[in-house]
């Protein structure tokens, strides 16, 4: 298929199909079949999203066996997450079956699709003509979904969020928006927001957002790439230090202009149809430590790691260990979730070293912090953190540090050969 095409589809399904149809169900549908059709519109596209995405690199003459593939494993896809409805149903008589079976499902869920290919070959076997893919390629946004669910599971349990409806429950897991690259927004703050409308005056700032993240996704992130792995050491010539300097830093710009730009415009589009979405950047690149930075970027995903992870953990460990434990336990926390998170990224050993780099990044911030409050005082530890030369110097490390870990997020091993070959290093082979 023209790969021009299906880059822009999903940008058009998304930004222009979904909320012209989406406007008109909330506030022209009988309120009585509201919700249900709103929920059908979000399954329907966002498997449609699925669809495209999985039929990447597909011939043309493909695709009559393509397309039986692909509806049997949308199929799958909607009754593997409905299925998380009636754990919901189950677990509803006691709070601590709730969360259990909430959270335990859809995270299991995510490592048998993205980290267990071997489940699945039977099925592609079993399959006449399957189109050479990983099954996992049929679950599109899995990752996310699985972090939602999670969630909204773990909300129902505090009594932050109602109880959802069948159909609510499926409009927010399936929201197209959020549905491939999110926010993780939470569902107490969905469901609050269906019953919203759009004011002129939020239309506008709506709009406003959308061509902001427009501007950034396709402008400004596509300028950047241009200098960044893909766009300057991966041509197979050789390069010098200063390329792999600017390629570093041009990939940290370029991954936050592409995810923060499309999340700009997730959250334009839903606030035109009246949903509110959490934000998932707030200036990151002005933070002065590591724990500051994460607090800023990618926001919805830091809010699930400290909600579900972190803090039961951290807290288990102090009541294991005593009182006196209490800065180690948050240090080994703090890097153990990171480790989870690189895992989460992606499958490989790069994906744990990422996690690791960031774990102990932040361990030793939260050792430095500790330090500095017991060296300096109360006041003394004030008048740092007023100081305006040491904040610049934290904010250029700070950069520096997340920017240098984006390398194994950025590339696969064969690319890092490749990089270190153009540079003349016979690091990897």
């Amino acid at each position: 298929m023209n790969s021009n095409i299906l880059a822009l589809t999903p940008l058009v399904v998304t930004f222009l199909i979904f909320p012209c149809i989406a406007w008109l169900v909330l506030r022209l549908a009988p309120a009585s079949v509201r919700i249900p059709v709103f929920a059908l519109v979000n399954i329907a596209l966002a498997l449609l999203l699925t669809e495209i995405a999985a039929s990447k690199d597909v011939r043309l003459k493909q695709v009559t066996e393509f397309i039986p593939v692909g509806i049997a494993f949308a199929a799958i896809y909607l009754l593997l997450v409905a299925l998380q409805y009636a754990n919901l149903i189950w677990g509803r008589r006691g709070s601590a079956r709730t969360l259990a079976v909430g959270v335990v499902y859809p995270l299991a869920l995510l490592a048998v699709i993205k980290y267990l290919p071997a489940v699945w070959s039977p099925i592609q076997n079993a399959v006449p003509g399957f189109p050479g893919k990983h099954a996992g390629e049929f679950f599109l946004g899995i990752s996310y979904m699985s972090f939602r669910l999670t969630h909204m599971a773990y909300e129902i349990r505090n009594g932050t969020a109602e109880w959802p409806t069948f159909w609510e429950f499926l409009s927010f897991a399936f929201f197209v928006p959020t549905f491939s690259i999110g926010p993780i927004s939470p569902f107490s703050r969905f469901q609050k927001s269906l019953a919203l409308s759009v004011s002129v005056a939020t239309a506008g700032l709506a709009w406003l957002r959308i061509l902001v993240g427009a501007t950034k996704y396709l402008v400004l992130a596509n300028i950047v790439n241009q200098y960044s792995y893909s766009g300057l050491l991966l041509d197979r010539h050789p390069h010098t230090v200063l390329d792999l300097i600017i390629a570093i830093f041009a990939f940290a710009f370029f991954l936050y202009f592409n995810f923060s730009g499309y999340c700009d415009m997730a959250i334009g589009v839903s606030a035109l149809i009246g949903i509110s979405v959490m934000e998932n950047f707030d200036d990151p690149f002005i933070s002065r430590n590591l724990q500051e930075f994460w607090n800023r970027w990618h926001i919805s995903l830091s809010t699930w790691i400290r909600d579900l992870m972190f803090t039961p953990l951290s807290k288990a460990l102090i009541r294991r260990f005593g009182p006196r434990s209490a800065n180690h336990s948050i240090a080994f926390s703090i890097f153990a979730v990171f480790v989870v998170l690189g895992i989460w990224h992606g499958v490989g050993w790069n994906f744990v070293v990422f996690g690791m780099w960031h774990g102990i990044g932040l361990a030793v911030c939260h050792y430095y912090t500790v330090f500095l409050k017991k060296r300096l005082g109360k006041q003394g530890y004030a008048r740092y953190l007023a100081n305006r030369w040491i904040e610049a110097a934290g904010v250029v490390a700070t950069i520096v540090y997340f920017s240098c870990g984006l390398f194994l997020l950025a590339n696969s091993m064969s690319q890092m050969r490749q990089i270190f070959r153009s540079l003349g290093w016979g690091i990897l082979g």
